[in-house]
This record gives structure tokens, C-alpha cells and sequence, in this order.
């Protein structure tokens, strides 16, 4: 099939081609329900003709001969004998032959050729009748005899009678044996139409099939062969979109989806090459990351121990000169020697912060239940003193929950943030806890104070690492306090943050772990809490 008509064919649907091929199949049913009809009918009227007329006319001649013939035999047998009972197959003789011409009659078509034959032989049988036979029945009866002359004149004019009727009677002949071939033409015509018929109807039937295996069957069959073959992994191959409107759509449908998988494999195949890749750096950044780890624990180990021996030795021998010389030197050289003291101090209180901080999830990395109610508790006793001496209230909870985590590193992130509201002289601290709203199996603790509070533009400045708000004069510290805490609260799955919509003081939010999903005891209200004054 050319591919100009595959793709006119491309207009139709699968269910438009077979109900095409129906259609087909019914058009050449009832076309050939026609023909034959008309064949058979023709078929029909001829064998009826030739039946009900030719057949029962060429009888019914005859049967009009033979009557003639018992009229002429009984009129010579009358004559012959002068018996009336000879009589008898004349008058029969007549009777039949009136019924055998109102049968002719009646059989024949007005027009026909044999109803003019049989009005000439009607007209020679009155003659003969009115002329010689009816003549000589009244002869005989009333005893007159009659001449032989006349006798020869009625045997001539019979004869002419019986060569009316041969020709007629072969006229008939005729007529029947040209309706026979008529009607065996006929037959043959309708016997060859009804074989053109069949063959007509099976090579349309094997037309249809092969249009049908060509315009459906074959690109269907192609479509599966291409879907095969992408299943197996041929995603470049693009899939055809030939054939009926429906099974096109399919094949698009198909394409399209070919093609966006095979995009989608391309696109995850250079990710994964990008993967490949950034995956090799991060392993030379984890190698690299893991030998400044190293460098780093021999330097905490060595600033731990090496650095802080010589500022020892400093503070300890600045001490001593102003004990043995402190006569000799004037005011200035003592206020010399306290600045070096003091710096020495400083710098191992800096030097202690920074190691605290770079252990944070290394050194001890035990994670345990931890009971907030008791660790806070250790944490105001270790603040026992300056508690008494900032004549500052904390208000504890009576019921804490239990959190998951290291002990030590929560208690030093507790530590800080009370001791930074005791530094910033607060006259009162609470501690409040809740279950995080946003954060299921997580318990939101709250450090509130009522001190010189922090502006909410350096809510996060304050967890950078040495970012002071103060100078070393107004109060001490290092700078390292808020970092450690956010550095633990990270540690252990949380966050922490200032809440700047507190504007009496500061409030200091973070987030732990509960040891369970069970939210804990209830949120302690404030009439509950227990004071600690010192």
C-alpha cells in the first residue's frame, strides 16, 4: 500500500476502519441481494411463461387439431354409414375445440402473432363447417346423397386446415424451443452471476483483511516492536506515528513519554556524573577535613598544655616580682604588673573557652537520658556564690521532663545561660519549659531574665563566636558563651534563638530532645515554680 494512502488512511480510527469494512461488506451484500433477485425474478417470469403459456398454447393447438380431426371422421363415418351415432365425436369435436380457442385465447397476450393464426384457422373451420360438413349431415338425413365432386372439394379444403395447423403448431415449436433457450441463457447468466458473486464477496473480504493488516494490524504491530524495544533500554529510538487516528494519538502519547523519559534518564545520568563528581571532592574535603581535625587536636593539645605552661609562668613571676619588689616600684610599675597578670589569666580563660568549644561532640559524644530537674539543680549550686552575690531569684519548675543528650555539654549550654543572665546583673531568672509547637518529641525550654536586655538587630549576632555587644571594662567574657550554646543545642537536634518580642529583659529559647514521645509532665505554672534566692 503507498504511503500517500497509509497516510490518508491516518484520517480514520480503528473502530472507524471496521466499521468501514462492515460497511463494505454490507453495501456488497445488498448489492448483490439485488442482482440476484433481478436474476432470479427474470428467471422466474421465463420459466413461467414457458409453464403457464407456451407450453399449455402448443397443447391446447393440438388438442384443437385433434378435435378437427374427430369432427372430419365422424362426418365421413356418417356419410359412409348413414349412422347417426358417428354423429356423436363431431358434435364432442366442436365442443372441445370452442374450449380449446377461449384457452388459447385466454393464455395468449392481445397482439400475439398466435391469436392471428388462430383467428385465420377459426375462420377456415366455420368454412369448412358451414360449407361442406354441416351440408352434408343435412344431406344424408334428409336422404340426398352427395357427389363425390363435393366430397374431393372438402378433403382439399380440410387439407388447407391441417397446413394452418402444422404452421401454427411450428410456430409454436419455435416459440418453445427459443423461451427453452432463453431460459436456460438465463440460468447460466444467473448461475455465472452468483459465482461472480461469491468471488466478488471473498476477494473484497481479502481486500478488506489486507487493508485492515495494512493500515491497522502493521502499524500496531511496529508500535510494539518500538515500545519492546525501549523497554529493553533503546530510550533513543524514537517510536512511529503512522496508521489509524487513534492508534497516531497512541504512538505520540508514546513518543512523548519516550521522549521525556529518555530526558529524564539523560538528565540523571549527568547529575549522576555531577554526583560522581562532587562526591570525589566532598571524600578529598572529608580527607582534608579529617587531617585539620588532626591539626587541630594537636593544636587544642598543645594550647592545653605547651601554651598555657609559659602563661603560667608569667602570671606566677609577675606576682612574685611584686611581692619581692613591690617597695621599689612606684604605683605605674604595680599597675604594669596587674595588666600582665590580668592579660595572662584572660588569655588561658580564652584558651579554656576555645578547647570547650572545639570538644563539642568530639571528646564526649555519650548520648543518655538526662533529668533537667536534677542537672539544673547542679547548675545553681555550682552558682551558689555568685547567686548570693548578685542577690539575684531563680525560679526552677517543680517538674522538668527528662531529654535525651550528653550531661555534661547540657549542663555547661545551662551554665552559660544562667551565668550570662547573673554577669548581666538580672535580678530575676525563670526557667520555663513546653512542648515545641511545631516539633513533635521536642521539649522547648525558655531562660527568661529582666536585665539590660539585647536588640532584636543583634539577635543573631550573638551566637557568632568572640561577637561582643560590651566592652571587657563593662563586663567580662570572652565571646565564646552563646557560641558554645549554639553549638550544643545544634549538637543534640535542636536550635536556640533570642525571642525578640520580649522587651522586659532577655528570653533565650531553645529546643532539646525528649527521652520519648511522650510530651513530659505538664507546663509548670508560674504560682509553682520554686524560688532560689542566695
Amino acid at each position: 500500500m503507498p504511503m500517500s494512502r497509509v497516510a490518508r488512511s491516518g484520517r480514520l480510527g480503528v473502530r472507524g476502519w471496521f466499521y468501514s469494512a462492515i460497511g463494505v461488506m454490507v453495501v456488497l451484500v445488498v448489492f448483490f441481494s439485488v442482482i440476484g433477485a433481478v436474476l432470479l425474478d427474470r428467471a422466474s417470469q421465463a420459466s413461467d411463461t414457458l409453464i403457464d403459456r407456451v407450453s399449455p398454447v402448443a397443447t391446447a393447438v393440438a388438442d384443437m387439431q385433434g378435435d378437427l380431426v374427430d369432427e372430419e371422421t365422424g362426418v365421413r363415418g356418417y356419410l359412409l354409414t348413414h349412422d347417426p351415432a358417428f354423429l356423436q365425436p363431431y358434435a364432442a369435436g366442436q365442443t372441445a375445440q370452442a374450449a380449446d380457442a377461449r384457452q388459447i385465447g385466454n393464455l395468449e397476450p392481445a397482439g400475439s402473432p398466435v391469436l392471428g393464426d388462430l383467428a385465420s384457422i377459426e375462420q377456415s373451420v366455420t368454412a369448412w363447417t358451414n360449407t361442406y360438413a354441416a351440408p352434408f349431415i343435412h344431406s344424408i338425413a334428409a336422404g340426398t346423397p352427395v357427389g363425390d365432386a363435393r366430397l374431393a372439394a372438402s378433403k382439399t379444403a380440410f387439407d388447407r386446415l391441417r397446413a394452418k395447423f402444422a404452421g401454427i403448431t411450428a410456430d409454436l415449436t419455435a416459440q418453445h424451443r427459443a423461451d427453452q433457450a432463453n431460459l436456460a441463457h438465463i440460468e447460466r447468466v444467473r448461475d455465472w452471476t452468483f459465482i461472480g458473486m461469491l468471488a466478488t464477496f471473498l476477494a473484497t473480504v481479502c481486500a478488506v483483511v489486507i487493508l485492515v493488516r495494512t493500515a491497522v494490524l502493521r502499524p500496531l504491530n511496529r508500535l510494539r516492536q518500538e515500545a519492546e524495544a525501549v523497554r529493553e533500554g533503546s530510550f533513543d529510538a524514537p517510536l512511529s506515528s503512522t496508521g489509524p487516528r487513534d492508534i497516531r494519538a497512541l504512538g505520540i502519547g508514546m513518543e512523548a513519554m519516550r521522549s521525556r523519559l529518555a530526558t529524564a534518564i539523560a538528565a540523571t545520568e549527568r547529575q549522576r556524573a555531577i554526583l560522581h563528581e562532587q562526591k570525589e571532592i566532598l571524600d578529598s574535603q572529608a580527607a582534608e577535613l579529617r587531617r585539620s581535625n588532626e591539626e587541630l587536636e594537636q593544636f587544642a593539645y598543645v594550647a592545653s598544655h605547651d601554651l598555657q605552661e609559659p602563661l603560667r609562668k608569667v602570671s606566677s613571676f609577675c606576682q612574685l616580682i611584686e611581692k619581692r619588689y613591690g617597695e621599689l616600684l612606684d604605683d605605674r610599675g604595680k599597675q604594669y604588673i596587674d595588666y600582665a597578670v590580668d592579660g595572662a589569666k584572660r588569655m588561658q580563660t580564652l584558651i579554656n573557652d576555645l578547647l570547650a568549644f572545639s570538644r563539642v561532640g568530639r571528646i564526649d559524644d555519650r548520648s543518655e537520658p538526662v533529668e533537667l530537674q536534677s542537672l539544673i539543680t547542679g547548675v545553681l549550686d555550682g552558682l551558689e556564690y555568685t547567686v548570693r552575690e548578685t542577690k539575684a531569684t531563680v525560679a526552677v519548675p517543680q517538674a522538668l521532663p527528662t531529654v535525651t543528650g550528653n550531661p555534661t555539654l547540657l549542663g555547661m549550654l545551662l551554665q552559660n545561660l544562667i551565668g550570662n543572665a547573673l554577669k548581666f546583673r538580672a535580678p530575676e531568672i525563670d526557667i520555663a519549659w513546653q512542648p515545641a509547637p511545631d516539633h513533635v518529641g521536642l521539649a522547648q525550654l525558655a531562660v527568661t531574665d529582666n536585665g539590660i536586655g539585647i536588640a532584636p538587630e543583634f539577635a543573631e549576632k550573638v551566637f557568632v563566636i568572640f561577637k561582643r555587644l560590651h566592652g571587657r571594662e563593662a563586663y567580662a567574657g570572652t565571646g565564646i558563651g552563646l557560641a558554645l550554646c549554639k553549638k550544643i543545642a545544634e549538637h543534640h537536634g535542636g536550635r536556640i534563638w533570642i525571642d525578640t518580642t520580649w522587651t522586659s529583659g532577655t528570653r533565650v529559647l531553645f529546643t532539646l530532645p525528649l527521652t520519648t514521645d511522650d510530651p513530659g509532665p505538664e507546663p509548670t505554672p508560674d504560682a509553682a515554680k520554686e524560688g532560689v534566692a542566695v
